[in-house]
């Protein structure tokens, strides 16, 4: 082989490990921005509680544990700013927020929708009683009253409740063991919706948003 040769063959051999090392950056760049981030905004509850609800989230979700009083909206929000930074600048974010952290976590993504963020998704599980207008909502509920007196304050067109019902801190520690039912919210009757577990039903609903968003 003569020295042109030799100098053709080392020139095409860095550009093929060039081109390679591009594919290799370009992929784990797609892995990154293909995650989906959301914020976990625990009650006045026990972290491995937290913990639990965190396992049952699927690989293409980010979990943020929120830090803060679950119930100020401004604490959330400090936190929020803290670890995203602008929220003009962010990708749509979904909020998991349960029992008393649902006031604080609904409260502080409509200040970051009135700073300019996204927000695709707030999950409300057990938030009774908390009214969440101003935000695309899915409840999720540890029992059939709770499902259908929190229908009036505000929830999405497809919803989720045990049945049947179980302890309130259940539902959040282990949504994988919650049997339930995923309901269009104004179907009331005990038959309706397709039956799953809580974990399933986030994660499915979840991959929707995903697939919207990422």
């Amino acid at each position: 082989m003569g020295r042109t040769e030799r100098l053709d063959s080392v020139v095409l051999a860095r550009s093929a490990n060039l081109a390679h090392r591009h594919r290799h950056r370009v992929m784990n760049n797609h892995q990154v921005n293909s995650q989906l981030p959301v914020i976990v905004c625990p009650g006045f509850n026990p972290d491995e509680l937290t913990d639990g609800l965190v396992r049952s989230l699927p690989p293409f979700a980010r979990p943020y544990v929120a830090r803060g009083l679950p119930i100020s909206p401004l604490d959330i929000y400090q936190w929020m700013t803290d670890t995203f930074g602008n929220p003009a600048t962010q990708p749509p974010l979904v909020g998991i927020g349960f029992s008393a952290g649902v006031i604080g976590l609904a409260g502080a993504l409509l200040l970051w929708q009135q700073a300019g963020g996204k927000v695709a998704r707030l999950f409300a599980i057990d938030g009774w009683g908390v009214p969440l207008l101003g935000l695309s909502v899915t409840r999720i509920s540890h029992d059939q009253f709770t499902h259908l007196t929190t229908l009036p304050l505000g929830a999405g067109e497809l919803n989720f409740y045990a049945d049947p019902g179980v302890d309130h801190l259940s539902l959040w520690g282990e949504p994988e063991q919650v049997i339930g039912r995923a309901v269009p919210w104004w179907q009331i009757t005990e038959t309706a919706g397709e039956i799953m577990s809580a974990q399933d039903f986030l994660v499915q609903s979840l991959k929707v948003i995903a697939r919207t968003n990422c």
